[in-house]
């Protein structure tokens, strides 16, 4: 059972995993664009109707901050999962960290060949 504190960094930790992904949509990008090209249907992530696509192209280090915060969030919830011996979450928020890392490293790789 968890305590009241570490309920609320659980909860800390999943807000700073599922925002900037329900907003962003770093993770199914790639599943968005396979259906706008086979669908007549046009999905957008919901922060570009805030901010224009270009943005990101424009200022990568935000897309990157943004996947780091998604980062770290997963690191707190492996870390909870691990203390409280649930080894299902701690497989997938070890998985999770892992499509993460890659993502960081192929959006750093990108940014510097231009």
């Amino acid at each position: 059972m968890l305590t009241k504190k570490q309920k609320k960094w659980l909860w800390v930790f999943i807000a700073m995993f599922a925002i900037p992904e329900i907003l962003f949509l770093i993770t199914p990008l790639s599943i968005l664009s396979f259906v706008n090209n086979f669908s007549a249907t046009n999905i957008t992530a919901p922060i570009y109707y805030i901010i224009s696509q270009q943005f990101f192209v424009d200022n990568p280090a935000y897309l990157l901050l943004a996947i780091a915060i998604e980062w770290l969030g997963v690191v707190g919830i492996l870390i909870t999962s691990a203390k409280r011996r649930k080894k299902v979450f701690v497989v997938i928020s070890a998985i999770f960290l892992l499509w993460l890392f890659i993502i960081f490293g192929l959006t750093n790789m990108f940014m510097n060949i231009r």
